[in-house]
C-alpha cells in the first residue's frame, strides 16, 4: 500500500488553474529576447498613462495608424473603427470612460479589432503607439488587455497589475493627494536614495449609511475586504477574460462554459462577502428590491485622475423620473426570463430549441442572462446587468456625457454594497432555474470503493500585515534613465492568513486517477439545514491524484490551492527583471509566477474570530474522466482561457451544491464534513 504525498505529482494542476507554484513536471521555459522586447514595451507605454510617451524610439510612431489593408486580416472591421474615428466621434483623450455606456462599449469595440486584427506584431506595435498618444487613455487600458488576452503572438506577456497602472481605481483620494503633495515639497520623494520617505499608508475610509437603530453592525466594517486591491483586480481580469462583446469561434470561450462560469463566479463571490459577514456578526446579503427609496447609499471616497470624485450614492437613493422607463425595461426582462424558466425551453433566433430542463442547457442560459455574444436570441433577453448598473448609478446609459459611479467599473464594482445586493437578485432567477434541473442521484454522487476516513488540519489563522504596491505611475517619471531608480510605494494593512495544511487519509479499492474538491462554508447543526446553506460554501480547491488500493494519503497545502494567486511582484521590481533579462543579465522565468486569473490566495480565508470561528470544510472525491493530454495551450504561462481545457471534467460548476438536494442519496461515503475553527490574531505585528 503506498502513500501518495499530493505536493509534489499536482503541479500540472495548480497551473493549469493559474496558480502560482512553477512547474516540477516539464522543462523549465525562459523567455527570449523577442518575448522581452515586448514585454519592455508594454511595461514602457502603460508609464504614466494620462502623460506623453517620454521613451524617444516610439514618438515616430504615434503619429498614424498603419492604413495599408494588407496589413490587416478583416479589413472592414478595421475600415469601421477608421470611419467612426475620423468623424471625430470617439470619447476624448482625458474624458471619463466607461464600458457600461452604449457609445464608450462600441468605441472600445471598434479599437479593440484594430489591434486584434493587425496581421503582425509590427502592425500591432505601431497601432499600439498611435493608439497610445490619441484615444483615451482607460479605453486604451482596456484594450491592451484584451489584445494581450486575446492574441496569440502576445501569449506569456505579463502586464503590470492593474492597481499598478491605474492607482486612481484603488486607492482613496487621500492617497492620491498626499503622493502629489509629499514630491512637491521633497524633490527626492519617489527615488531608492530616499528610503523610508517614499511610502505613503493607506486608509480604508469608504462611507456607508449608519442604521443604529436596527443594524449595529455596517458595510463599513466590510472596508478591508471590499476595498482590497487584489480582490478588486481579479474581478476586473475575470471580466476581462471573458467580455460580453467577444466571442464566437475566433476566440473560443464558449469553450470554457462561459455561461455557467459567468454565474458560478458571482455565486462565488456573494458566499465569499457573505462568509466575511458572518466574521463580522452581521446577516447574509438580501436580493435587490427595485423599491425606492433604496436605503444603501455608497461614496468611495476615489476620484478619477483629474480630480473628480467617482460618483457617490446617497442613502434613501431615488430614480430620477426619467429613467424609470429603463426600469420597466429591466423588470420586463426579468418576467420574460422567469416565463422562460417556467416554460422549460426558448427559441433562438434561426429557430433551434433550447431545453433548460437538461443539465448541460446550464451554460446557454447561463449567457442569456449575461447577454454575451455566445448567446442564443441574446437580444430577446435585453441587456439587465448594463441596466441595472447604469440605473443603480442613477445615469442613462445612453448618454453622451458620463459621470461613473464605483459599479460602473469593473476595478470598483465589488466596493459598493449594492453590488452584491443586485447579484443575489440575479442569481435569485439563476436558482430558480437550478431548481427545474433533477436532483443528483446516488449513483451521480457516489465514487463506489472510495473512502475518505478522516481529514486533519493545521491550525487556521489570520492576521492583518502589510502590503505594498507600486503607484509611481501616479507622478510623472523624472526621466527614461532613471527608471530604476524611481519608486513610490502605498502601504496597507490587508487581510491574510498563515499558510495550512491538511491531511485527508482514503480507504479505496480503485486504482487510478481522481479529483478532490474542497469547499469552506458555514458551520450548521443538521444535515438538513444543507439545502441553506449550500450556497455559502466557497469552493477553495480542486486538484488530481492517483489512487491506489488500500490506504492513501494526502497532504495539500493552502500555497498550492487550484484557485488561487500569490500577491504580484511590484511594477518597478517586475520592470528591473524585464530589463536584466532583455540586456542578458539573467534569465526571464516563464512559469505563471505573475498570474492573474485566480482568487487572491491572501483572502481564502474569511477572517474569523479572535475565540475562533465555526466554519465546515466539505470534501469530495470523483473519478477523474480527463486526459491530461488533452491540454491544448502551455501551460508554464497561460491560464488556458479559450482552450475548453481549464478544468478537470465535465462537472457542473458548484458540484454538488449546485442543485436542489436529495437527502435521501445525498451524503455518501466519497464526501467528508470537517469541522473547523478560524482564529483571527487583532496584533498582526506577532506574526512576525
Amino acid at each position: 500500500m503506498k502513500h501518495i504525498i499530493l505536493a509534489v505529482v499536482i503541479s500540472l494542476a495548480a497551473l493549469a488553474s493559474g496558480s502560482y507554484v512553477p512547474s516540477t513536471k516539464y522543462e523549465a521555459k525562459y523567455a527570449d529576447k523577442d518575448l522581452l522586447f515586448k514585454q519592455k514595451f508594454f511595461f514602457e507605454v502603460l508609464r504614466n498613462i494620462h502623460l506623453p510617451l517620454k521613451y524617444e524610439e516610439y514618438l515616430p510612431y504615434t503619429k498614424s495608424w498603419v492604413s495599408d489593408e494588407s496589413k490587416y486580416h478583416n479589413f472592414p472591421q478595421v475600415a469601421e473603427f477608421f470611419d467612426w474615428y475620423t468623424t471625430g466621434g470617439f470619447v476624448e483623450k482625458g474624458a471619463l470612460f466607461t464600458i457600461y455606456n452604449e457609445d464608450h462599449l462600441r468605441q472600445t469595440y471598434l479599437l479593440f479589432n484594430l489591434l486584434f486584427n493587425s496581421a503582425d506584431w509590427d502592425t500591432y506595435y505601431q497601432n499600439l503607439l498611435w493608439a497610445r498618444e490619441n484615444v483615451n487613455e482607460c479605453m486604451f487600458i482596456y484594450v491592451v488587455h484584451l489584445t494581450v488576452f486575446q492574441r496569440a503572438d502576445l501569449q506569456g506577456i505579463v502586464l503590470p497589475a492593474i492597481y499598478e497602472i491605474y492607482p486612481y481605481y484603488f486607492f482613496n483620494t487621500d492617497v492620491i493627494r498626499t503622493i502629489n503633495y509629499k514630491k512637491l515639497y521633497d524633490p527626492k520623494f519617489g527615488f531608492y536614495g530616499n528610503g523610508k520617505y517614499n511610502i505613503v499608508y493607506a486608509n480604508y475610509t469608504a462611507t456607508y449609511p449608519m442604521d443604529y437603530y436596527n443594524n449595529f453592525y455596517t458595510e463599513e466594517y466590510l472596508n478591508y475586504y471590499t476595498e482590497d486591491i487584489g480582490l478588486n483586480a481579479y474581478y476586473y481580469y475575470f471580466m476581462m477574460d471573458y467580455p460580453f462583446t467577444l466571442g464566437g469561434e475566433r476566440f473560443g470561450l464558449i469553450k470554457d462554459r462561459r455561461g455557467e462560469l459567468f454565474w458560478y463566479v458571482h455565486q462565488t463571490l456573494l458566499a465569499r462577502y457573505n462568509l466575511e459577514r458572518l466574521s463580522n456578526g452581521m446577516a447574509t446579503v438580501q436580493p435587490l428590491a427595485w423599491r425606492f427609496p433604496i436605503k444603501t447609499g455608497y461614496s468611495t471616497m476615489l476620484s478619477y485622475w483629474n480630480g473628480v470624485p467617482f460618483k457617490s450614492r446617497e442613502n434613501n437613493f431615488v430614480l430620477d423620473d426619467d429613467l424609470y422607463k429603463r426600469l420597466d425595461w429591466v423588470t420586463g426582462w426579468e418576467i420574460k426570463l422567469r416565463k422562460t424558466i417556467e416554460d422549460g425551453f426558448y427559441m433562438t433566433d434561426d429557430g433551434q430549441r433550447i431545453d433548460l430542463r437538461l443539465p448541460e442547457s446550464a451554460d446557454a442560459f447561463g449567457s442569456i442572462m449575461n447577454v454575451n455574444v455566445d448567446s442564443y436570441g441574446m437580444k430577446h433577453m435585453g441587456y439587465i446587468e448594463i441596466l441595472s448598473r447604469a440605473l443603480l448609478s442613477n445615469t442613462e446609459y445612453r448618454s453622451k456625457k458620463v459621470w461613473p459611479s464605483a459599479l460602473m467599473q469593473f476595478e470598483t464594482s465589488l466596493r459598493d454594497p449594492v453590488f452584491y445586493q443586485l447579484y443575489e437578485r440575479f442569481m435569485d432567477l439563476y436558482y430558480y432555474f437550478k431548481r427545474f434541473l433533477p436532483s443528483y442521484t446516488y449513483e451521480e454522487l457516489n465514487f463506489n470503493g472510495v473512502v475518505i476516513k478522516d481529514v486533519t488540519f493545521d491550525k487556521l489563522m489570520t492576521y492583518f500585515d502589510y502590503f505594498d504596491s507600486d503607484v509611481s505611475n501616479v507622478l510623472p517619471m523624472q526621466s527614461t534613465d532613471k527608471y530604476f531608480d524611481y519608486a513610490v510605494y502605498a502601504r496597507q494593512s490587508r487581510l491574510n492568513h498563515k499558510p495550512f495544511s491538511y491531511t485527508m487519509n482514503v480507504m479505496s479499492n480503485y486504482t487510478g486517477k481522481a479529483v478532490i474538491r474542497a469547499f469552506v462554508g458555514p458551520k450548521f447543526e443538521s444535515i438538513f439545514d444543507l439545502q441553506y446553506y449550500k450556497k455559502y460554501f466557497v469552493e477553495i480547491d480542486q486538484y488530481l491524484v492517483d489512487f491506489t488500493a488500500g490506504k492513501n494519503t494526502f497532504v495539500r497545502n493552502s500555497r498550492d490551492f487550484y484557485w488561487s494567486v500569490k500577491d504580484r511582484t511590484m511594477y518597478t521590481d517586475l520592470y528591473k527583471k524585464i530589463m536584466l533579462g532583455y540586456n542578458g543579465q539573467e534569465k526571464f522565468a516563464l512559469d505563471m509566477s505573475e498570474a492573474h486569473c485566480g482568487f487572491p490566495d491572501r483572502l481564502i480565508l474569511p477572517k474569523g474570530w479572535t475565540g475562533g470561528m465555526p466554519m465546515q470544510f466539505y470534501f469530495i472525491i470523483t473519478p477523474y474522466t480527463g486526459s491530461e493530454e488533452s491540454y491544448s495551450y502551455h501551460k508554464s504561462f497561460s491560464c488556458g482561457v479559450g482552450s475548453g481545457m481549464r478544468y478537470y471534467d465535465n462537472l457542473p460548476f458548484g458540484y454538488p451544491f449546485d442543485r436542489v438536494i436529495n437527502f435521501n442519496y445525498f451524503y455518501t461515503k466519497n464526501m467528508y464534513f470537517k469541522d473547523v475553527l478560524i482564529y483571527h490574531n487583532d496584533d498582526f505585528k506577532k506574526m512576525y
